[in-house]
């Protein structure tokens, strides 16, 4: 099978007991059925270890309340890992925080930033989102019916154009024209996605500006309080990620303060961005990076525009996290490997909390009464 693998994937190295944000804790450790018959296999005091943290092999998973792992040790090593190594941990440690995605006839591999250690290859290569390609054997099972290989090379290059979009504007021009540029970017998704759903054969229409201030970066105010207040930032977040956490509660106080000035989110983030080129281009990346790890799923799902919304929803919280962590001299790539990792393991893996960002993004830009090119509302 035809491998394409992201230039700097193999340069990960898990940063072990120094890492400030260990996978160890946080979140659950699900179990294949491959993993569970090699652990039941174990005698003696490990085998009873095992039987307890799976709550007598009724649960299929390690650290089932998203506390910290009960082989987590007190040097913040792998107490398994140690004693039998890396090739008998489940499948789920064993791989992290690599991410595969096979679609039948190539394999995708890349980095997923909830890990610290990839946050910081990331920032390291920003930028970067070119391949290489080899043959080899997939790491994962297929991931989709669908065998449209036309379509499938259509996508490949439209997320191509995408990211090429992305690295112009966000390296050279303004906020307020990368504002505009991901509204043109929402626009033809949502053109794309109706395209398809009519089974229409012309050439889909090319989006063009709107007047106006730009809606879908930075967002509304009332998006983000709504984010902030959504299951995004539950109560049990204080346990679960301190770090993030703390993060919201500023945040939360950094709007609260715009308001009180009478200013507006949108305003200060311009503002911040055009003085911080540094950190607009950061964002530009992000998002280019969640579009190459995400557009793909819309081969099996043909939701453009679900996958375009959640990759601005992202990029708009690291810029609001960004924008109250930043001190007098900006921010440091130690606080923006942490903003970046602690966010997209809480916000990534919750199907729940993406539903209910994408339902608040699509309602905030219907109350700014955001209009498609054909002067016709979009969201409506």
């Amino acid at each position: 099978m035809k491998i394409k693998e992201i230039t700097w994937f193999k340069d990960f190295a898990c940063l072990c007991g120094k890492c400030p944000n260990s996978c160890c804790r946080g979140w659950v450790i699900p179990l294949s059925d491959r993993d569970v018959k090699r652990l039941r296999s174990q005698k003696g005091w490990l085998g009873l270890c095992l039987f307890f943290a799976t709550g007598g092999w009724i649960r299929a998973k390690f650290n089932a309340d998203s506390g910290r792992c009960p082989f987590w040790g007190s040097d913040s090593l792998c107490r398994l890992q140690k004693k039998k190594g890396h090739d008998f941990l489940p499948w789920t440690c064993q791989s992290y925080p690599r991410f595969y995605r096979n679609f039948g006839s190539v394999e995708e591999r890349c980095l997923d930033l909830s890990c610290p250690g990839a946050a910081a290859l990331f920032l390291k290569n920003k930028g970067r989102l070119d391949a290489v390609g080899f043959e080899g054997d997939p790491v994962t099972k297929e991931c989709t019916t669908n065998d449209d290989w036309e379509y499938f090379d259509l996508l490949l290059k439209r997320r191509s154009d995408i990211i090429s979009g992305i690295h112009e504007v966000f390296t050279k021009s303004g906020a307020k024209e990368c504002g505009r540029f991901t509204d043109r970017l929402f626009d033809s998704a949502i053109k794309l996605q109706d395209h398809y759903a009519r089974q229409e054969t012309e050439e889909i229409p090319e989006s063009s500006d709107h007047p106006g201030e730009p809606v879908s970066f930075p967002l509304p105010e009332g998006v983000f309080r709504g984010f902030l207040a959504s299951p995004l930032n539950h109560v049990r977040l204080c346990k679960v990620s301190p770090a993030l956490y703390r993060m919201f509660k500023r945040a939360s106080k950094m709007l609260d303060l715009i308001e009180k000035e009478g200013s507006s989110i949108a305003e200060k983030a311009c503002c911040f961005l055009d003085d911080n080129p540094d950190i607009r281009e950061i964002l530009g990346s992000y998002l280019a990076y969640y579009i190459f790890q995400y557009y793909m799923r819309v081969f099996e799902t043909y939701s453009f525009r679900r996958q375009v919304a959640l990759g601005l929803c992202h990029m708009n919280m690291i810029l609001l996290l960004a924008m109250s962590e930043a001190g007098d001299s900006g921010l440091t790539d130690e606080q923006l490997i942490m903003i970046i990792s602690v966010y997209n393991r809480r916000a990534y893996f919750n199907d729940d909390i993406q539903d209910e960002m994408y339902r608040i993004f699509e309602a905030g830009l219907k109350q700014r009464n955001y209009r498609g090119q054909d002067g016709l509302s979009t969201l409506s």
